[in-house]
């Protein structure tokens, strides 16, 4: 396994935010701004699924906006994550590549995420979906020690470090502890690091498994 999708359960998903985000783009980049509709028939999916990704029309733009000055970093954070190396180098390189993305572009990401938080226009109890992109670099970093923590274990150790990368982690590091960026880079690093070594751990506890790297 080398990529989230591999799961199984986030491949239609990430297809059709993919349409969306695309249909989306295209009109923008004809200097257009699409509703909610005009995008969903341009993605050839309803209404009512567009909705279920974008609340709005201000989150659907601010993510357009935020994927099409941000896509040269983000593939950035994919190459760390499939350089040759142990699961824990590859692991440290992304959260630091994920780091100098959000940084580089937080005015955008901020923008996007005030926007996703609205409820959605047609069913305000529905939480709107958010990309997925750190969910794959993440299961992309932990390639090598997939076999060893098996699908189940690998899908939990993506879920918790996804708290360590995004937008959402500098909300915590910065906005709320107050760390300047480069120790808030650092403590996300050394979050990720301690869970991946418990999960490795763990297997070792409960299987007798090889000793930690």
């Amino acid at each position: 396994m080398s990529s989230y999708d591999s799961f199984g359960r986030m491949n239609q998903k990430r297809r059709t935010r993919a349409a969306l985000m695309a249909a989306a783009i295209a009109f923008v980049r004809r200097g257009e701004t699409p509703t909610i509709s005009q995008v969903a028939e341009a993605a050839l999916v309803s209404k009512s699924t567009a909705y279920r990704y974008f609340p709005s029309q201000e989150a659907l733009l601010a993510e357009a906006l935020l994927d099409a000055v941000n896509h040269a970093d983000l593939e950035a954070v994919y190459v760390a994550a499939r350089k040759p190396g142990p699961a824990a180098t590859r692991l440290d390189a992304v959260v630091r590549a994920d780091h100098a993305l959000v940084v580089k572009h937080e005015a955008a990401f901020r923008r996007a995420v005030r926007a996703t938080l609205a409820p959605r226009a047609d069913d305000p109890s529905e939480v709107p979906r958010r990309p997925g992109n750190r969910l794959r670099y993440l299961a992309d970093a932990l390639a090598p020690v997939h076999d060893r923590l098996g699908t189940e274990r690998l899908e939990r150790l993506v879920t918790a470090l996804a708290m360590c990368v995004g937008m959402e982690s500098m909300m915590v590091t910065a906005d709320i502890c107050g760390l300047p960026s480069g120790d808030a880079e650092r403590v996300k690093r050394w979050a990720a690091d301690a869970l991946l070594q418990s999960a490795l751990a763990e297997t070792t506890a409960t299987e007798g498994g090889p000793p930690l790297p």
